[in-house]
Parts: structure tokens; C-alpha cells; sequence
């Protein structure tokens, strides 16, 4: 929907942002020598780097070759592999909390250098070093380490990403995604056993150097993120998050659920399959990037989420009509899996670039949920098989549970999709101006008088005609606007009109 769809007082805001944009625009197109810079950081190569700490989780767990010492499908290796995805999702809510609404974790800079470091150490002792799996107590401290190291390299790419505005489209961010996905896990696949584990140890170093390039280690200037929502105003954004981390978080356990309950020596590649799972979602992701570039030009994440629930229904069903279909719904399983962690980092991505909520807890929110699920419906696999009896009586009816709990939250989910559409795109009605000017004024302590302006800035008001409605001076007009921005961290007219709509545009 266009912005300039609004009427009475939001049309003039909405207006009058339109016309600050173009001509932001026309300022940008004109200086075309001095933006090497920005037109670097709008390519989609930006996401490579997010991508490779992705790439490097499944190639660590899901490529059998890299384990030295052990089998990919080992008790030590499972039990590991949950160590690890629980101790990630431990720390992202950690770093989440102790951040809060304000503060950034790339504040910390020394974090920079020192979590993918440590990731890249305690991986090559993880996969390489003897003595890793001879105690479990090892091998499970390692992985709370990588896990903790993971987590830190997670948000700081989100924050990343929130400070250049990054607009995490299917086209842009699927692409490199899958391509870094299939490229990494195919590389770690065919080289030798120890390189193949050098590699994978490799891949958070190169990660960080990228973060690192990106930001300008060297430059000590602060990042600019978005300008959070006033918390009244944001909570119908944050209740659309928890919504959707919840229903995913079913969708990944009972995804992993079915992936774990079927019996790999039913495989026909074993091992391998589980390599095949990812490469395989690897490839859907890149199917829907291109299906969007080519022909769905308008699609968004938000319509296609409930869709990967449906897909899961289909797994489901193939397993239960035998075993000549437990390969294709195995790795149907593992692909919808791989795919909701990515839709997960564009979905909560877009609502954190409008402001709606911290970097941080997007981020968390995008990738904790997802493992969550995974723990536990592995772990719940796992006890089933512990128990064979119990396995071969309540697989069929926890299966048929699924399906109906997956049938049942299409309804919220899709509701969910035109509630974020909404929220992120619609433009601000008229009745919404004055209310969302006092959630501004409430948020910031402004003054009355920043108030009044702050209300006409937002109706179309230049300081000349707003100084004459209040009968002061441009002067004095021009002091309370410079407080407004102090006051709101907002540096220019067209940043306050855009978080005035509440950053609602087209994405």
C-alpha cells in the first residue's frame, strides 16, 4: 500500500515524508563519487558473513567427515550437538537481557575479535584433538563454548545489518544464503577428513574478518540504528514476534522430531543423508530466491511462512504411509528446517529495522526459538528410541499430534502475516498521529512545547509557519526541534517524519 494512500493530518505526514525522501534521493543520485560506500553496503554480498556462521554451524554438525575420532551419529556426537544448540540459545537470551532496549553488544569491541577466535579454536579441538570425545565432559564443554561464541557472532552481525539499514529481501538474502550453504557444506564434503575439518574450523575466522572489514574496525564512530518505537506503540509488533518465534518453535521440533525417529540404517546414505537434508533446503531456499527475482516480484516472507508448514504436514504424512517414503520425508524434514531459521533472520530482521524492537532480541528471537525446538524434538526422539516399545506405540499417534498442532497454527500464523504487513507497510491513519506524537512525547520526556511542534513537524509544518501559529520566534522554533532530536537520538527531518509513520514502507 502506498504511503500516499493516508488522509487528513497522516496524508500530510505522509506527504510531506515522501517529498523529503525524493529529494534525499536526487541528493544521493547526484553524488554518485562520494557513495562508494553506501552502494557496497546495499549489494547483497553484505549477507555473505551472516551466512558463513550459518554455513558453519551445519557443516560442523552435519557433515560426517569432519568428526575425526568418532561418528557422526554416535551418542557423543548427539549429546554434544544438543549441548551445543541449548547453550546458544542460553546465551543469544542472555546477551538479549543484559543488552536491553538501549545498548548494543558492539559496544564491546574486543567481541569482535575474540568470539570467532575462540569459535574457530574450540572447533579444530572439538573435531581434531583426541582426547575431545574421550570424555564427554570434554566434548560437552567445548560445545557450550561454541555455542556461547555463536551466539555472540550472531548478534553482532544483527546489529550489524540494523545499523546499515539492511533490507532483508527473499531475492537477496536467500540467494547468498543458499549459495553459501551449498558451497561450504560441498567443499567441507570433498576434501580429505583434516582438511575438511580446517575448513570448517576456517569458517567462523572468516565470518569475523568480514564483520570486521564491514564495520571499519578502525573507525570509532558509534553505528546508527534504528530509532526504537515508543513501547506502547511497539507492542503489537512484539506480540507478532512472540507469536511466530512460538509456532516456529513447534514447526523445528516437530521438523526434528520426524528426522530423528526414523532409523538411519533405513537410509540408503546413512550418514550422508543427513549432509543431503541440508543441501537439499540449501536448494528450496534457492528455488523460492529465484521464483521471487522472476516471476513473484512482490512476495514476501511473511506470505511464505505459512506455506513451510505446510510442507511439514506432507513430511508427516509421507512417513506414515511407509517405509518406502521415510528417505523423502526425512529430508523434507531437515530442508523446512534449515529454510524457517532463514525466513526466521528476514521475518524479525524487518521488524527490527522499523524499530519495533532491539537488534539483539530480533536476532535472538530468530535463531533461539528455532533451536529450541530443535532440542527438544530431538531429545524427544532420543527417549523414544531409548525405548523401543514405547517408540512402536506412540510414533504414530505423536506424528498424528503433530499434524494436527501444525494444521491448527496455520490460523494464527497466517493472521499473523496481514497483521505484519500492516504493521510495516501500511501507512499511519489520521486518528494515529496525535496518539503516536504522545507515545513520543511520553517515551522522551519532551516538553509541551516540543510537544506542539513535534505534532505540526508531523502535519507538514516547516519552523517558519510553525513559529507563526505559536507566535514565537524561527529561532526559538529551530532550538525545540534541535532538543526534539537530541532528545529522540534523530539527526535530521526526514528520519523524524519516517519514525514518526512509524518506519512503515514498502520492503
Amino acid at each position: 500500500m502506498s504511503i500516499a494512500r493516508a488522509s487528513g493530518a497522516g496524508g500530510t505526514l505522509s506527504q510531506a515524508f515522501k517529498e523529503v525522501t525524493e529529494l534525499a534521493e536526487q541528493k544521493v543520485q547526484s553524488s554518485k563519487s562520494g557513495a562508494s560506500s553506501l552502494s557496497l553496503v546495499s549489494t547483497p554480498a553484505k549477507y555473505i558473513g551472516f551466512a558463513l556462521v550459518l554455513a558453519w554451524h551445519y557443516c560442523l554438525w552435519f557433515v560426517p567427515q569432519v568428526f575425526h575420532h568418532i561418528g557422526l551419529l554416535e551418542d557423543g556426537v548427539t549429546f554434544t550437538w544438543l549441548a551445543n544448540l541449548a547453550a546458544t540459545v542460553l546465551a543469544l537470551f542472555c546477551i538479549a537481557k543484559f543488552i536491553g532496549r538501549r545498548r548494543h553488544l558492539s559496544n564491546y569491541r574486543w567481541l569482535y575479535f575474540a568470539s570467532p577466535l575462540v569459535a574457530s579454536v574450540a572447533t579444530l579441538l572439538l573435531l581434531v584433538h583426541p582426547a575431545s570425545f574421550s570424555s564427554l565432559g570434554v566434548a560437552l564443554s567445548l560445545s557450550i563454548v561454541l555455542g556461547a561464541a555463536g551466539a555472540v557472532m550472531w548478534i553482532l552481525w544483527g546489529e550489524h545489518y540494523a545499523s546499515v539499514k539492511a533490507g532483508f529481501s527473499i531475492k537477496h538474502i536467500g540467494t547468498v544464503f543458499g549459495l553459501t550453504l551449498i558451497t561450504t557444506i560441498l567443499i567441507s564434503t570433498l576434501l580429505p577428513a583434516l582438511l575438511a575439518s580446517l575448513f570448517v574450523m576456517l569458517l567462523p575466522l572468516a565470518s569475523g574478518i568480514l564483520l570486521l572489514l564491514a564495520i571499519g574496525f578502525k573507525k570509532k564512530n558509534k553505528a546508527s540504528y534504528p530509532c526504537l518505537l515508543p513501547k506502547k506503540t511497539a507492542r503489537a509488533g512484539l506480540r507478532s514476534l512472540v507469536v511466530v518465534s512460538v509456532i516456529c518453535f513447534v514447526a523445528s521440533a516437530a521438523c526434528y522430531f520426524l528426522a530423528a525417529i526414523i532409523p538411519w540404517e533405513l537410509l540408503p546414505h546413512r550418514e550422508a543423508s543427513f549432509t543431503y537434508g541440508i543441501i537439499g533446503g540449501a536448494l528450496l531456499m534457492l528455488i523460492i530466491s529465484a521464483a521471487c527475482i522472476l516471476v513473484f516480484k512482490k512476495m514476501n516472507v511473511f506470505k511464505l511462512l505459512p506455506w513451510l508448514l505446510v510442507v511439514e504436514v506432507v513430511a508427516f504424512t509421507l512417513f506414515l504411509v511407509g517405509e518406502e517414503f521415510y528417505y523423502p520425508s526425512f529430508l523434507l524434514a531437515l530442508a523446512v528446517c534449515a529454510i524457517f531459521e532463514i525466513f526466521l533472520i528476514m521475518y524479525f530482521g524487518i521488524l527490527t529495522s522499523k524499530g519495533y524492537v532491539p537488534p539483539a532480541w530480533g536476532f535472538c528471537f530468530s535463531c533461539g526459538f528455532i533451536r529450541a525446538g530443535i532440542v527438544v524434538g530431538n531429545s524427544l526422539a532420543v527417549s523414544y528410541e531409548q525405548n523401543p516399545v514405547l517408540a512402536q506405540i506412540a510414533t504414530p499417534e505423536t506424528c498424528l499430534i503433530f499434524i494436527g498442532l501444525l494444521t491448527a497454527l496455520l490460523i494464527p500464523l497466517v493472521k499473523q502475516q496481514f497483521s505484519i504487513v500492516s504493521l510495516t507497510s501500511d501507512p499511519v491513519e489520521a486518528n494515529e498521529l496525535q496518539t503516536i506524537c504522545q507515545e513520543v512525547t511520553k517515551e522522551f520526556s519532551l516538553s509541551k512545547r516540543e510537544s506542539e511542534i513535534l505534532v505540526l513537524l508531523a502535519s507538514g509544518h516547516r519552523a517558519e509557519s510553525i513559529a507563526k501559529k505559536l507566535v514565537i520566534s524561527p529561532y526559538t522554533v529551530n532550538t525545540h526541534i534541535r532538543h526534539i532530536y537530541e532528545k529522540t537520538q534523530i539527526n535530521k527531518r526526514s528520519d523524524l517524519l519516517n519514525y514518526i509513520n512509524m518506519q512503515r514502507s514498502d520492503y
